[in-house]
């Protein structure tokens, strides 16, 4: 069990983690989820103010999964992907019970941060597995976040119309 002072210690280091001005909450806006370009953007956003705090079925420091690696800090879970290249449809298969089984696991108002580093390709299958889980989070008042998105992953999740709103590559 994590202690009150580790807690508040955790929560410092987030404060400490250096972002210029210019660049903090640098959202890009998305009609599903929140996108940052940096982990710390995202934490910072995520991170839970004096408030409400997520209560957890179940919550050790991290868990394992076949293709996450899973992992809790100052009130944020911290999703990576294991197989962090491409996701071929066998992938995305086993991401769909991985994500689904998280999503159980975790309790109401979780923040939960998906970090794409490492990610240089996926399918719409990947996409709608992310959403579903997206899905299942909000209906528990949980928020997700993405960040460390690559410039043409990021591209992946706009649509043409939405490109042009929000100043995204097209």
């Amino acid at each position: 069990m994590v202690s009150y002072a580790q807690k508040e210690r955790r929560l410092n280091d987030w404060d400490r983690l250096e972002v210029p001005k210019e660049a903090a909450m640098a959202k890009i806006p998305h009609r599903i989820f929140e996108i940052y370009e940096s982990r710390a953007e995202a934490a910072r956003a995520l991170t839970p103010k004096l408030g409400r705090t997520a209560t957890e079925s179940s919550a050790p420091d991290s868990w394992v999964f076949k293709h996450l690696t899973v992992s809790r800090s100052a009130g944020v879970t911290h999703v990576q992907f294991t197989e962090a290249k491409d996701f071929g449809e066998e992938t995305v298969a086993g991401l769909r019970e991985d994500f689904a089984q998280l999503a159980d696991t975790l309790g109401i108002d979780s923040k939960v941060l998906v970090d794409f580093t490492g990610v240089v390709l996926f399918s719409a299958a990947f996409i709608d597995a992310l959403v579903v889980f997206s899905k299942r989070l909000r209906t528990r008042g949980s928020r997700i976040a993405l960040c460390c998105l690559a410039p043409a992953v990021r591209e992946f999740f706009f649509v043409p119309d939405d490109r042009k709103r929000s100043g995204a590559p097209s």
